[in-house]
């Protein structure tokens, strides 16, 4: 329905005989229905003030205060300097208590910590928890996000694959002021709430660690950085690290990945990436997946060469799954706190709830880095004991 046709029948609907006192009472009731129902589409930014009183003739008064009510009830998103916004068909009783986590991928270990770390704090909070999996698919996940503003939810977290038509969207969604914090992995020009492991910081720490083991020649394995990635961040503080120790690496050190070889299957993209370089290297080396998923693909390589880990190549890598865990010998790795960035995005989001919405110019977005824990094990051989 078109907002000219919805209003006349407003107009008509309402009648004549309200006093104005009463008269925002109808005039919420009967837009609050068609909210509900769906006739007026989520994220349709509503006329000016001024047009929908002329159109009821009411005062602008008597508009404001039925907007108003039907913010506080969730149905409109009120922007300061904006308008008025639409939000989507509300389920009467359960939408106050109704968060979403739109996941990349939760057959990976990040996303699943991610949603237990929500889910936990949820249950502290008396909120229902509505989980969507994107599983790597861009198709997906529009879908999802164009969900996330049809089913009567209060907000999100969201974890971005990064596809532009989803980019798109999540701007779309935040203009129209519906809450969302974004958890891993910052959208470029998006100014929202962020919630993420200290990527650098990550990549520094395990590149020290290296050096600390006196290796001097460290390679890095490293995934496609794609629109929305922590993946230049980890390279940052690879490079600082190695920059602060006076190690000056060659570009052939930074190995990238190729994902057109195998989609979606880290393992073998890093199989396929660190074979020929491990038939020619100078060893001992050692080598810094930036994935740990990657690592698991230098393991395969190293056993079809006939090379031993770690005498002969170390492996750390960058997250902890359980795959990290079974590896013989288990992997050296730096891991995320996944459960407490999902904590924390959900106290962000919740910090929406109890200000309202507010123009982007007048409200502070937090970005909220959280620490990483080096976790070793038995993948990284120490060559001080070899001099």
């Amino acid at each position: 329905m078109g907002m000219k046709d919805a209003l006349d029948r407003l107009v008509a609907a309402r009648g004549d005989g309200d006093s104005e006192r009463f008269r925002h009472r109808s005039v919420a009731e009967q837009l609050r229905r068609w909210v509900i129902s769906g006739q007026f589409v989520g994220g349709t930014k509503l006329p000016a003030l001024r047009e929908i009183a002329s159109q009821l003739k009411v005062s602008t008064t008597t508009v404001r205060r039925a907007l108003r009510t039907l913010a506080n009830e969730g149905h409109v998103h009120q922007i300061s300097r904006l308008g008025a916004f639409v939000g989507g068909p509300q389920r009467r009783g359960r939408v106050a208590r109704m968060v979403a986590f739109a996941a990349g991928d939760l057959s990976y270990a990040l996303d699943m910590g991610i949603a237990h770390g929500i889910q936990a704090a949820c249950n502290e909070r008396g909120l229902d928890l509505q989980i969507f999996d994107a599983h790597v698919d861009p198709d997906r996940e529009l879908r999802n996000f164009q969900c996330l503003s049809e089913g009567g939810l209060r907000g999100a977290i969201i974890l971005p694959i990064g596809s532009p038509d989803s980019v798109d969207l999540l701007f779309r969604l935040h203009v129209t002021g519906f809450p969302l914090v974004l958890v891993d992995r910052p959208v470029p020009g998006l100014t929202a709430d962020l919630v993420q492991s200290d990527h650098e910081k990550g990549a520094y720490i395990a590149t020290r660690y290296l050096i600390g083991k006196e290796h001097r020649r460290i390679l890095a394995l490293v995934p496609p950085a794609r629109l929305v990635s922590p993946i230049l961040a980890r390279i940052h503080g690879y490079e600082r690290a190695l920059s602060e120790a006076g190690i000056h690496p060659a570009p052939e050190w930074k190995i990238a990945v190729d994902p057109t070889t195998v989609n979606n299957d880290l393992r073998m993209q890093g199989y396929f990436a660190i074979l020929p370089v491990l038939k020619q290297v100078e060893l001992p080396i050692a080598i810094f997946a930036l994935r740990d998923y990657l690592g698991w693909g230098v393991y395969r390589a190293c056993q079809e060469l006939g090379l031993r880990i770690p005498q002969d190549v170390s492996v750390l890598g960058f997250d902890d799954s359980d795959v990290s865990r079974a590896m013989l010998p288990p992997m050296t790795v730096v891991a995320q706190r996944n459960e407490r960035i999902g904590q924390q995005a959900l106290n962000l989001l919740e910090q929406h709830f109890d200000n309202g919405v507010q123009d982007g110019s007048d409200r502070v977005f937090s970005h909220v880095l959280i620490d990483l824990d080096l976790i070793e094990r038995e993948s990284v051989a120490d060559l001080r004991a070899r001099t």
